[in-house]
């Protein structure tokens, strides 16, 4: 018998799929992990930006709590104009 005959038609008919389907996994497993990563940096992105909001809101209602300490309301400034 051949051995190397059978050995050879049997690594091309395994072999080679293995292969060629190996590639073809491994590419949509990296697909995969891009749109993974991409959604986290969406993600962190968007936390960002409401901190930023937070930050906004902080500093509009650290302005609110000033005018209070300070005596300067909207309803202050109006009685002395005479309105």
């Amino acid at each position: 018998m051949d051995y190397a005959g059978i050995i050879a038609i049997l690594s091309s008919l395994i072999g080679i799929p293995v292969i060629v389907f190996g590639f073809i996994y491994l590419n949509i497993k990296n697909k995969r992990a891009v749109e993974v990563m991409r959604l986290k940096k969406e993600m962190l992105e968007l936390e960002i930006e409401k901190e930023k909001v937070r930050a906004r809101l902080l500093e509009a209602e650290n302005v609110k709590y000033d005018r209070i300490i300070d005596g300067t309301d909207r309803g202050e400034e109006r009685r002395e104009i005479g309105l």
